[in-house]
């Protein structure tokens, strides 16, 4: 297969993806299903992966993905109890009184 329409097998999960969520408006739990199936046939069809190797894949993707919203749950988690304690209003007031100016608080929190 001639490198161009490998290239263009790999960006067409992306582009599903875009058509799908963007164009059509289709929620992602909907969407990615096909997406996914749609990567793993191009990757068992077209670069010949062994089923074993696509779905070990899948499980890697699975704990990555775990990883990345149990990080994302505790941030949630942190910002509501700062919200509820107090703790956001606290923050704010600190900051005011380095300086009114909302730019050099961007500077200090960068």
């Amino acid at each position: 297969m001639s490198s161009g329409l490998l290239a263009l097998l790999a960006f067409s999960p992306i582009l599903l993806a875009a058509i799908l969520l963007i164009g059509l408006r289709w929620p992602a739990k909907r969407a990615m299903p096909l997406v996914y199936l749609l990567t793993a046939g191009i990757g068992l069809y077209a670069w010949d992966m062994s089923l074993n190797r696509v779905l070990a894949s899948t499980v890697q993707g699975l704990v990555i993905t775990a990883g990345v919203l149990w990080i994302i749950f505790g941030a949630i988690l942190l910002l509501n109890t700062l919200k509820h304690s107090g703790g956001i209003t606290a923050i704010r007031a600190g900051f005011a009184t380095i300086s009114p100016d909302r730019r050099i608080q961007a500077i200090i929190i960068a």
